[in-house]
Formats: structure tokens, C-alpha cells, sequence
């Protein structure tokens, strides 16, 4: 697999400093027909990096030079994931920004920063297929580019669930405590990833996952003495206040979900379990009686909330068959979509 990283700049926010956003391309290193396919846009989950999606990505790849040499088409012409300003390769090139807060990279600043990509020659032309994680799926929903959509563990919700469901606020405000009191300093990378990897929940994770959260998740530092460290990149306050900073955007991403279900194909990943999450979320999430119809729901056994980590060579495989499939659909007159830049 082809990885070309950019360093891409951001709008500007009033009364903001300015951000930049590190991204990376993938490409098959035996792609036959580079305009072919779709091209797909994927965002990280809270506290997570772009670099997570890239066993997903060598898994897909594989996968598809397997099927092109029985003539199937090639599916996916180019994949970018992105870190959001306040996480991964971002959040060290923003460090100082981010010192004035969370709302100094909020998601809408994500948001922004996606949009204007989506605009920018990089892709243009390209048929768009977005994919997101967790809560970070409510973000597709600002505007409608794509040919598809897929959603892996869709945290979308409305107010009346948020007012109804006091159990949901319970779980949010236990994980933003958790990310506010854990642990954020070790000796060395290489003294992070020997404690990580032993603990839940990275033991039930695919060992590549830890590996790669390590090498580029983590940044160095320097202790309260004055000592080399290293730390998350991600300021724990930037990631525990999330929790919190989202639900307005959630709100907003269950509504647009109701309006764009019938006019661009959406497709729903669920895992077997939700782990914190409540199932009331989900529920919510693809409620049919509201408008929320997905095209397709695959539900993936023996997996929880963190499926991406856990499965990303099943994950892959998935969201290539789903990539056949909004192609095809994408073709057929029946089906409207805007997704052609």
C-alpha cells in the first residue's frame, strides 16, 4: 500500500487561532486503473488517529487485487483519513493553539476543515463515499457530496432521547472522567505500548492497533522535572470535554440523517455489543419511524463498540462489498445521489 501524507491548512474560525490538518492518502500498490472506484473519506472516533484505519485499508486492498484477477472491477480508487486538529500529527503541529482550550478545535472546526477538502483539486472529480466512526459520524451530514455513506457504530441522537435516557448522560460523563484522571506520561514509547497492550480494552484489539496508536497518537514531551516523556497528543481535556462539546452536533446529524436517507444511500456498521454505549443510541440512530433509513445494516459478531480496533481485516472487507454496492446503486437511475465533484 501507497501512503502520501499533506499537511493541509484549515479555515480560519473568528476569535480562533488558525489550525492545520495532517492527512494521509492510500492508494493499492497494484493499482491497474488509477481513475477508477470511488474514494473514500474516513474520520477517527474520539481520542483515536488517522492511522487506525490503515489495517482496514491493507486488508480492503488485499482483498481487491484478489478480486480483480477474476474480473471484478476495481472498487476503490484512493482512500484519506484525517486526523482531527486536536488529535494525532495535528495536535502536535497545532500544540500551541490547542493551549487556549477545547473550543479551539472543536468539531465544527473538523467539519470546516472536511468541507473545504472535499472542495480542493485534491478529489476533485472524485465519487466520495464517507465513512466515520461513533460519534464522529454526525459530521457527514452538514452537506451531501457523497455517493454513499457508511457509519460504524452511528452515535446519533435527538433531544427527546437525550432528555428520556438519563443512563446516557451517566455513561458520558463516567468516560469523560475516566480520559480526565488516566494515566498520560511514560518513560518512552516503547514503555506506553508495554503497558497499553497488556490492559483492557486493548487486549481484545488487533496487536497492530496498539502499535500504531503509539507511533503516532503519542508525541514527546517533557515531565513537571523537566525529564524526556512521552504523552498523547491528544490534550486529555480535549478529548474528555468532547464527550460533552458533541452533543449538539449529534443532535444536528440525527435530523440531516432523516432528510438525506431517502437521497443518498446510507449504510450502517453494528457491532454485537456496545460496550458503555448505551443501546438506546443506536436505536436512535436508524429509528425508520423518524426518517433514519439505512440502505443496509451488517452487524458483525463477537465484536463491541470498538470494532475498527478490534477487526479491521473483517472491517475492510465489509466496506469493500458496500463500496460494490454504491457503485452499482450509484449507477442506477432509480437510485439519486450527488456525489461528482
Amino acid at each position: 500500500m501507497k501512503v502520501d501524507a499533506f499537511t493541509l491548512p484549515t479555515p480560519p474560525a473568528p476569535g480562533k487561532k488558525p489550525l492545520v490538518m495532517v492527512a494521509k492518502r492510500y492508494t493499492s500498490s497494484h493499482q491497474t486503473t488509477p481513475r477508477s472506484g470511488v474514494t473514500l473519506l474516513m474520520l477517527h472516533g474520539l481520542g483515536q488517529h488517522k492511522e487506525q484505519w490503515e489495517p482496514v485499508m491493507e486488508s480492503l486492498y488485499a482483498l481487491q487485487v484478489q478480486s480483480e484477477s477474476g474480473a471484478e472491477p476495481q472498487a476503490v480508487r484512493e482512500a484519506w483519513a484525517f486526523d482531527w486538529q486536536s488529535h494525532g500529527e495535528s495536535a502536535v503541529l497545532n500544540e500551541e493553539a490547542l493551549k487556549d482550550g477545547p473550543a479551539s478545535a472543536s468539531m465544527d472546526r473538523w467539519a470546516a476543515a472536511i468541507a473545504s477538502f472535499i472542495n480542493s483539486d485534491h478529489v476533485r472529480g472524485h465519487q466520495l463515499v464517507g465513512i466515520g466512526y461513533s460519534m464522529v459520524t454526525t459530521r457527514f451530514f452538514d452537506t451531501c457530496p457523497y455517493v454513499g455513506i457508511v457509519l460504524i457504530e452511528p452515535s446519533l441522537m435527538d433531544p427527546e432521547l437525550w432528555d428520556t435516557h438519563t443512563e446516557i448522560n451517566a455513561a458520558f460523563e463516567g468516560v469523560t472522567n475516566s480520559v480526565k484522571h488516566r494515566r498520560n506520561s511514560w518513560e518512552s514509547k516503547e514503555a506506553a505500548y508495554q503497558l497499553i497492550s497488556g490492559r483492557p480494552p486493548w487486549t481484545s484489539y488487533d496487536p497492530r492497533v496498539a502499535k500504531l496508536f503509539v507511533e503516532y497518537a503519542m508525541t514527546t514531551s517533557k515531565d513537571k522535572d523537566g525529564k524526556a516523556c512521552v504523552i498523547r497528543s491528544c490534550p486529555s481535556m480535549h478529548e474528555a470535554m468532547a464527550f460533552q462539546f458533541s452533543l449538539q452536533q449529534s443532535f444536528d446529524g440525527a435530523e440531516q440523517m432523516s432528510k438525506l436517507s431517502g437521497i443518498v444511500p446510507i449504510h450502517a456498521i453494528l457491532a454485537e455489543t456496545h460496550g458503555f454505549m448505551p443501546q438506546a443510541i443506536f436505536d436512535c440512530s436508524l429509528d425508520m419511524n423518524k426518517g433514519r433509513k439505512a440502505a443496509s445494516i451488517t452487524r458483525v459478531p463477537g465484536t463491541s463498540h470498538t470494532i475498527m480496533q478490534e477487526v479491521p481485516d473483517a472491517l475492510g472487507s465489509i466496506i469493500l462489498r458496500l463500496a460494490r454496492d454504491i457503485i452499482i446503486m450509484s449507477a442506477s437511475p432509480q437510485v439519486h445521489v450527488r456525489g461528482r465533484l
